[in-house]
């Protein structure tokens, strides 16, 4: 605040209330304040220039990393073994919701997710994460995981044509 006295402008210390001839932005207790440099010992001198903008940055790069994990398509012979979810987890997710008579509003309220994202899932937009995926497991009734193929080591077969035989597979399915 500025006031005119004999031709002289003064600002008010925010903190103190005193008529100053100049001030200093200072970070009190995580309140940008304009104030006397006998309070600004209380505080620490803002950036000048820029405001500070550096606690939003961590959620904003924790949500990317999230969302670029979610989009990432995954190798499902690199998962060793693990459960991976189905290819066609999208058309799986939209026939059970219409099946159960249930829009996707609803659906999205019983999971406690948002519309847009079982929108974006039975689009096939974006891959669930784990704890979406068993929800909407338990909800719909569906699967939603299975386990990924046996890798085929074809040089090892019985025929040595180097293709497989349904005799091979019965001898991998009993290891």
């Amino acid at each position: 605040m500025l006031t005119l006295f004999r031709s002289v402008f003064f600002m008010v210390c925010e903190l103190c209330g005193k008529d100053v001839t100049f001030c200093k932005k200072v970070m009190i207790e995580g309140v940008l304040l304009e104030v006397c440099t006998e309070c600004a010992k209380f505080g620490t001198e803002a950036d000048k220039g820029r405001p500070n903008l550096a606690s939003p940055q961590p959620v904003i790069e924790q949500r990317l990393e999230r969302r670029e994990k979610r989009q990432k398509q995954r190798d499902v012979y690199s998962d060793g073994g693990q459960e991976v979810l189905v290819d066609d987890y999208a058309a799986l997710v939209r026939n059970a919701r219409s099946r159960a008579g249930m829009t996707q509003k609803e659906l999205a309220s019983k999971l406690n997710e948002k519309q847009t994202i079982v929108s974006k899932v039975e689009s096939g937009t974006i891959r669930p994460d784990e704890k979406l995926v068993r929800k909407l497991q338990k909800e719909l009734g569906i699967v939603l995981k299975e386990s990924p193929p046996p890798e085929v080591d074809v040089k090892s077969t019985s025929s040595g044509f180097g293709s497989l035989t349904l005799a091979d597979l019965v001898k991998m399915k009993e290891k």
